[in-house]
């Protein structure tokens, strides 16, 4: 008896090699979420640490208020930078779990095929042995 062979095995294989470069991409986008929120972080710390600190206390002069001020606005610019990189990160995040979904679609949707064509494949491979045996019984009786 011959063995089973599912012509589309190769698709199956290329869809798992595409479902792993997406999965990588994706975890790639995550982990650059992940930093940018963290340098958000350090900055809104820096920030709650100048607001905190603030030059207002003792002898202060003109221009070193100018300064903390300048430095406030600067952070303050960064953060909403940072949100700004988070928020074209997370659609970019979006776009990859909706293309990791669909290539995982695509590869079930070709291994149920593979699975209907096994089961096809064993019914006629048991037709046939069940042939054969009536065929050995038919010989013994006669």
């Amino acid at each position: 008896m011959s063995k089973f062979k599912f012509r589309l095995q190769s698709v199956i294989k290329v869809k798992e090699i595409q479902e792993k470069r997406v999965e990588r991409e994706l975890a790639m986008i995550k982990k650059k979420i992940l930093l940018e929120q963290a340098r958000i972080d350090d900055l809104r710390a820096e920030q709650d640490k100048l607001v905190s600190e603030s030059p207002l206390q003792g002898k202060v002069k003109a221009a070193d208020i100018a300064v903390h001020q300048v430095y406030l606005k600067k952070i303050s610019d960064e953060i909403h930078f940072q949100n700004a990189k988070i928020a074209v990160l997370s659609q970019s995040e979006s776009k990859k779990i909706d293309e990791v979904l669909d290539v995982k679609k695509d590869k079930e949707a070709i291994e149920h095929l593979r699975e209907r064509q096994l089961e096809d494949y064993k019914r006629d491979m048991d037709k046939k042995e069940q042939v054969l045996i009536d065929a050995v019984a038919q010989r013994l009786m006669s």
